[in-house]
């Protein structure tokens, strides 16, 4: 008589995480937003959920208006700091509740909750200010052991 069988458990595997970098062609922050705009309309169409970490509360708001404020055929549904839900959230520099999903950080300073997150997304123009930050964040991934990626528009 044999023993009977029993299933093994396979392990987990560890969800890798993945970090990009988007390099903006331009210098001024509306072509950043337009990015932003088309980043998260793909987004919500893959029905994924998305943080989008802005430098200051102000931001966020500043941002909300502005799609509330886009033609109803473009509009992203979303809510500030998890106001009602909504698959896309827009926070000031804290998140509180993260979506585990997709983080676009538009923060300067490295985003240290980004392992909460399957896809970290950062955004960056020409700016002197923003390239030296992003080469910071750079770093931070790489001494991680995040080997992000790099995707140049409109070069």
């Amino acid at each position: 008589m044999t023993a009977p069988q029993t299933e093994q458990a396979t392990p987990l595997k560890s969800a890798s995480k993945d970090v990009l970098f988007y390099v903006l062609n331009s210098s001024d922050p509306q072509s950043r937003e337009v990015f932003l705009n088309k980043l998260l309309k793909k987004i919500w169409a893959e029905k994924r959920r998305c943080d989008v970490r802005f430098e200051s509360e102000q931001d966020a708001l500043r941002y909300d208006l502005t799609l509330w404020n886009a033609q109803p055929q473009s509009f992203i549904p979303h809510s500030v700091a998890k106001q009602v839900p909504a698959s896309i959230q827009l926070y000031g520099e804290q998140i509180a509740k993260p979506s585990r999903d997709v983080l676009i950080n538009l923060h300067p300073e490295f985003p240290s909750l980004f392992e909460q997150y399957q896809r970290t997304i950062e955004i960056l123009d020409q700016s002197d200010y923003l390239i030296k930050m992003g080469r910071e964040r750079w770093k931070a991934y790489k001494a991680k052991g995040i080997e992000a990626t790099v995707h140049k528009i409109g070069f």
